[in-house]
């Protein structure tokens, strides 16, 4: 020590020595700044001028001396301030701070301010004091309090020192939060003292309030104070059962039940419980319930007492007054709803009941009670055909009928000349001229029936009322009224007195209205059958059968014959020869047999030919015998005199033709093509599959149908030939020509069997041809 004080003494001696010794030479200020200036220019030393240039410093001392103001200033120092003491650019002392920051483990660069673990461990234990003085500290409070960066206090300062410094723990639900044990001790006493006074449902935002708990300490306390009750959730507005209550609750739930075998909803919500279904279930896990829309039936009470009398009223063929055997405090509806979800269970028949104001009747009861409505339906329906009511019911049906047919022809044949009136003005250049104007077409959606389809549907509608203004275009829809032989109160009179025996006369109206419609179709039906049992009516019916068969047949003539014109003169009058001897010979027939029933004679055969007919005309009365005899001539003649000579038939018969209505053609062509397609798919003979094929092509490319026979198919090959390509055409010729061999060849010889052969294997590709040929396709074959 001695040795070490004299070192100092002499070094003080020399610079005091050093002070007192003058220069002997001196720089001026110009030389210094020269000598600064060179020695920078050759990178020989590193200076940092202030502010004002007239000072220079070094970096390693500008350090120093901001480690000296971080020093001065507490341990936490602003950048921004030091820049201005030490008078010296910020953007220096930003990257020397960096730089000290990044060397010095202990220093900490945070938002522009320096700051040291000294300054840390002060705030630290100011945080510490702060806890124990409050009990509970928040990082967002701290950051406030501090100006500091939220996460820099926590993870530098809170954490770093907690358990040490800061004597507290962390809150595991929300680690932005800080408590101490005792704070947690407090709490808890609150929480526990607070939930042991009340006695009734209680929403926890209010104890929250009086005991000045935070909600998710609460939540998180709870659990560890297990109190006398529970907490409906954790939501906002969540309640605090106490026990005492609900175990309150639960025994009148459980005494009612029991008394009753049903609970009310009203009465369980009355009680505080807010979902009374739910309560139920959870209070009563092994019981089934039948839950209704305002009580709760026990399983017991339903199958036990409900079920076990409904299989006695269906057993006795009674019935049964549901509410002397539920309770008194359901009503109607309860009682309804009660049968209506027993009747929906798998094991119940609900046929066989009838539920009427709270009575349960059994078919079999009421069916001996309406027993007597049979005979009043026969007698009703005998009364209306002897007065002649129903056969002025059928008449103005049928004047109905007629009159809305000829309305819609007038209407159609209105928006006819429309359309055609429109298409005249686009063709005439309104429309835009040239390529531009184009027209529109509309396809028909109505579906038309034909043959009996067509007379079912004329006698479907007989129970509408009249009305007027339809939405085309106001015209007048004529219906008729239904007619009512059996009427409610008829069967009301009928089972009154049965009712007031046993105190039922109330329900003979409802009874009655179930059986109504029931007796009323069976007495029309009864009147129908006397109606139809007399000669007249079935030669009306045969008359009219007549009348829409040969009408059917010659539309079906008129759509052949645009198909057969499509042909050549020569093809075209062999096909012509064709439908006339099958289509027109099966008009003659239909006709001919009219006429002979008409004039009495007797047919031992139907099916007659020329010279039969002939005579069979010669037989019957004048009127007829020339329009069949020349209908008969007509046969070998052109189609347009043999359809002149059958209206002249039909006229002498009184039978109406049907105007021709162009609109269907597509209708039935359509359906003539589904027609055969069908039978395409069930053909299994190869020469009949390709005449099929053959009239399906046809009928796709031309869009008209046609009536040959199997020798017309080489023609209609050739006909169709330009409008498919090449692959199809080869196939077809190649179908065609094995047929004529198969049919030419012995049946048993090698050459048939390997013909068969070949068509089986090209059978599939003939049929999907005829199937999926389309429009589309010509054009692309073009």
């Amino acid at each position: 020590m001695g040795s070490d004080w004299d070192e100092i003494k002499r070094l003080a001696a020399d610079f005091q020595k050093a002070q007192l010794t003058s220069t002997l030479q001196k720089l001026s200020e110009r030389n210094c700044v020269e000598i600064v200036t060179l020695l920078l220019e050759k990178q020989l030393v590193e200076v940092v001028f202030t502010n004002d240039g007239k000072e220079y410093i070094t970096p390693d001392h500008l350090e120093r001396e901001i480690l000296d103001e971080l020093f001065v200033n507490g341990g936490r120092a602003n950048l921004v301030e030091v820049s201005k003491t030490l008078n010296v650019d910020l953007s220096r002392i930003v990257g020397l701070a960096d730089h000290i920051a990044a060397e010095n483990p202990s220093v900490h660069l945070v938002l522009g301010q320096l700051i040291d673990e000294d300054y840390i461990t002060h705030i630290a234990q100011e945080i510490n004091e702060k806890l124990a003085l409050r009990g509970e500290i928040s990082i967002s409070e701290l950051a406030s309090q501090f100006d500091l960066p939220s996460d820099f206090l926590q993870h530098d300062v809170v954490e770093k020192h907690l358990g040490r410094i800061i004597k507290g723990r962390q809150d595991n639900t929300n680690p932005r939060v800080f408590f101490t044990q005792a704070y947690i001790q407090r709490c808890k006493a609150k929480i526990r003292g607070a939930l042991a006074a009340i006695t009734r449902p209680t929403n926890v935002a209010v104890i929250l309030q009086q005991i000045g708990v935070h909600e998710k300490i609460f939540h998180s306390l709870l659990d560890e104070i297990s109190p006398a009750g529970q907490v409906t959730s954790k939501l906002a507005n969540a309640q605090y059962v106490p026990l005492i209550y609900a175990k309150t609750q639960a025994d009148w739930v459980n005494s009612f039940y029991k008394q009753n075998s049903f609970l009310e909803y009203d009465a369980i919500q009355k009680l505080g419980i807010s979902d009374a279904k739910s309560y139920i279930r959870k209070q009563f896990p092994s019981e089934e319930f039948l839950f209704l829309k305002r009580v709760a039936l026990g399983a017991r009470l339903v199958e036990l007492t409900v079920v076990t009398a409904l299989n006695e009223c269906s057993a006795t063929k009674q019935y049964l007054d549901m509410s002397t055997i539920l309770p008194s405090n359901l009503s109607e509806d309860d009682i309804e709803e009660v049968f209506s979800a027993i009747m929906a269970q798998k094991h119940s028949n609900p046929s066989n009941f009838v539920y009427l104001d709270s009575i349960v009747f059994s078919q079999p009861y009421l069916q001996q009670l309406v027993q007597p409505c049979q005979t009043l339906a026969e007698a009703q329906a005998k009364a209306a055909i002897d007065s002649g009511i129903y056969q002025q019911h059928i008449v103005d049906k049928t004047l109905a009928q007629k009159g809305n047919t000829s309305a819609q022809d007038l209407e159609d044949d209105g928006k006819l000349d429309k359309r055609d009136e429109r298409r005249k003005k686009a063709a005439s250049g309104k429309a835009g001229g040239g390529a531009q104007g184009r027209e529109t077409k509309t396809k028909s959606t109505k579906k038309h029936a034909r043959g009996r389809a067509a007379a079912t549907q004329n006698d479907s509608d007989d129970e509408d009322d009249l009305q007027q203004g339809s939405r085309g275009g106001g015209s007048i829809k004529k219906t008729v009224k239904p007619l009512d032989l059996v009427k409610t109160s008829d069967i009301v009179k009928l089972i009154s007195a049965s009712l007031e025996e046993e105190g039922l006369e109330h329900l003979a109206k409802p009874i009655a209205g179930l059986y109504t419609n029931q007796f009323n179709q069976a007495a029309l039906a009864r009147a129908q059958e006397l109606f139809e049992a007399t000669p007249q009516t079935n030669r009306r019916q045969t008359h009219a059968a007549i009348q829409d068969r040969v009408n059917t047949l010659l539309i079906d003539i008129r759509l052949y014959e645009k198909g057969l014109k499509l042909f050549p003169q020569d093809t075209q009058a062999q096909l012509v020869k064709y439908l006339l001897k099958s289509l027109g010979n099966e008009i003659c027939n239909e006709l001919s047999l009219y006429v002979a029933s008409e004039c009495n004679l007797t047919v031992k055969n139907s099916n007659l030919n020329v010279d039969q007919r002939n005579k069979l005309a010669q037989e019957c009365d004048a009127q007829y015998r020339a329009a069949l005899l020349e209908q008969n001539k007509a046969l070998n003649k052109t189609i347009d005199e043999f359809e002149l000579a059958t209206e002249a038939v039909l006229k002498t018969c009184s039978m109406i033709i049907k105007k021709v209505d162009k609109k269907k053609d597509r209708l039935l062509i359509a359906d003539h093509k589904k027609k055969l397609q069908e039978q395409l798919l069930e053909c299994q003979d190869p020469a009949l599959l390709l005449h099929l094929a053959a009239l399906i092509l046809f009928t796709t490319i031309s869009s008209c149908i046609l009536h040959a026979s199997g020798k017309f198919v080489s023609a209609i090959l050739q006909h169709i030939r330009g409008s498919l390509n090449d692959p199809q055409n080869a196939l077809l010729l190649r179908y065609h020509d094995l047929v004529l061999q198969v049919l030419q060849a012995a049946p048993d010889s090698s050459d048939t069997k390997i013909a068969h052969e070949q068509l089986q294997a090209m059978q599939r590709e003939v049929v999907d041809l005829a199937q999926n040929f389309n429009r589309a396709s010509v054009s692309k074959a073009d």
